[in-house]
């Protein structure tokens, strides 16, 4: 047991409040860990105890880590909304000084924790690769999202730290009623807007919530390193997303929105076009190397779920 009796240890969840956060609180929660989420506000979280940090530097929280079975990081600005410059520097900001801080929390530790999972995202190999498979071996690419995810991952690869297993988890577009992009998708879709977007060829990387949720226990009790792309094995194209879209919502095909006319309607609902009208064919390699299995293969299957609420 450790220190507070819990027999499979504690489990330290930065940005434990947002969408995947509250799913994998719960997750890890049930399976019998116990849970302390970083908190800027200190609000109570189900299933959970609270540490109040401000993202940004080692204070009293930092206590937490040492002995603890793992550092689970979470804590960014949705790059879901619209990317004025002030945002975009909030966004790499937001990533880079938690992770610096959860480095140097680390190194201050007497009994390390055994690994810190690190989030990061697809968008690390660039946001127009047209149909080319990628795995986690693909080089980064150049724009704003793939500069995001750099900096993000070589915030963490910038310490070394011995005791502690690094992962850096890739995550795609997720599928949620509840968070992402899938819920303003899903409008546009009830409101018969639902045809493919741009060229409508560009891959969407998806992942259903509980994968992501699943594959981040997995970084934590598995001896696995390294970068790890939460991305179901199935990759589609837009044009297949929204056909599958509509058919789960009973909607009928209707024309593709060119992207003349799907950016101001984008800006409209808050979204960033670039999300919709670029995309990344990444697949799982490594992933599935290590032995995991995904509970939603299928997209279908995966809307079904996801959209059940």
């Amino acid at each position: 047991m450790d220190d507070h009796g819990t027999e499979l240890g504690r489990v330290v969840v930065g940005g434990g409040s947002g969408f995947i956060g509250r799913a994998l609180v719960a997750e890890l929660a049930n399976a019998g860990y116990e849970v302390v989420v970083l908190s800027r506000t200190g609000k109570p979280v189900p299933r959970a105890r609270v540490a109040v940090w401000d993202a940004g530097s080692v204070a009293d929280w930092a206590k937490e880590l040492d002995g603890a079975k793992s550092i689970v990081n979470l804590t960014g600005e949705t790059i879901t909304g619209l990317w004025t410059e002030d945002r975009k520097r909030s966004i790499v900001a937001s990533r880079i000084e938690s992770a610096r801080a959860i480095g140097e929390a680390i190194k201050g530790c007497v009994k390390p924790p055994e690994s810190w999972v690190n989030a990061s995202a697809v968008g690390y190999y660039g946001g127009d690769t047209g149909d080319r498979p990628l795995s986690e071996a693909s080089p980064p690419g150049d724009d704003f999202l793939a500069r995001v995810a750099r900096l993000w991952e070589g915030a963490v690869d910038a310490f070394d730290l011995p005791a502690t297993r690094t992962v850096k988890v890739r995550v795609g577009f997720v599928l949620d009623h509840q968070g992402g992009a899938l819920p303003p998708l899903a409008l546009v879709t009830k409101m018969f807007l639902g045809g493919p977007v741009g060229s409508g060829k560009q891959y969407v990387s998806w992942v259903h919530l509980r994968d992501v949720v699943r594959l981040l226990r997995f970084a934590i009790e598995k001896p696995v390193s390294g970068p790890l792309n939460a991305t179901a094995p199935n990759p589609v194209t837009n044009a297949k997303l929204m056909a599958e879209l509509r058919h789960v919502l009973a909607r009928p095909p209707v024309p593709a929105a060119p992207e003349w006319l799907f950016s101001p309607v984008a800006n409209l609902l808050r979204i960033e076009p670039d999300l919709i009208l670029g995309g990344q064919r990444a697949l799982p390699v490594m992933t599935r190397f290590h032995g995991f299995e995904f509970e939603y293969p299928d997209l279908r299957r995966a809307l079904e779920n996801a959209l059940k609420s």
